[in-house]
């Protein structure tokens, strides 16, 4: 499908929110080529398109340690590293101050359930990626990803004051 406006339903990659985040996402594929292999898209060597615009991007090799790895970049761009053991990859997710959404592939349903409790996101979708979800669901995230859940009965424990109420009963409890 080609990038494009948003509103054609021929399209279904429109352009960043504004020219700051436009600037950011380009900033986070430039570092990206720096401390990794880019495997596509990032062509743009320094021409700005002027409808805001990023191609998808992929990484592959990046050290956990890069910048592209340990913050949010809110852009068409993943990375994608490979593990051996699992409790490596879990780790490896965790060691970030962010958890919004996580995406995981597998098709062994065990490791599913067993991996997406111990990733500490708000979030995670499996064999799907981000911004696919469930509306119907509480929506938010761990650590620097923000508190609380929006969405149904999540977002209206903001709005109440929970009130505990004890009564003494002749005969119970002394």
């Amino acid at each position: 499908m080609p990038l494009s406006d948003p509103k054609d339903p021929k399209v279904n990659h429109g352009p960043q929110a504004d020219r700051v985040q436009y600037d950011t996402v380009l900033k986070y594929i430039e570092l990206g080529k720096k401390s990794g292999n880019l495997l596509m898209g990032g062509e743009q060597n320094g021409i700005k398109d002027p409808n805001g615009l990023v191609p998808p991007v992929i990484f592959t090799d990046q050290p956990e340690d890069a910048q592209i790895m340990k913050e949010e970049v809110f852009g068409p761009v993943v990375v994608i590293n490979t593990f051996v053991e699992e409790q490596d990859v879990i780790d490896k997710a965790n060691d970030t101050e962010y958890g919004l959404y996580a995406a995981l592939f597998t098709k062994d349903l065990d490791r599913a359930l067993r991996v997406s409790k111990k990733l500490e996101s708000g979030m995670v979708g499996v064999n799907c990626a981000s911004p696919t979800g469930c509306w119907d669901l509480p929506f938010g995230g761990y650590k620097g990803s923000g508190t609380g859940r929006e969405s149904l009965l999540e977002s209206m424990d903001h709005f109440l004051e929970t009130k505990s109420i004890f009564f003494k009963v002749a005969g119970i409890g002394g």
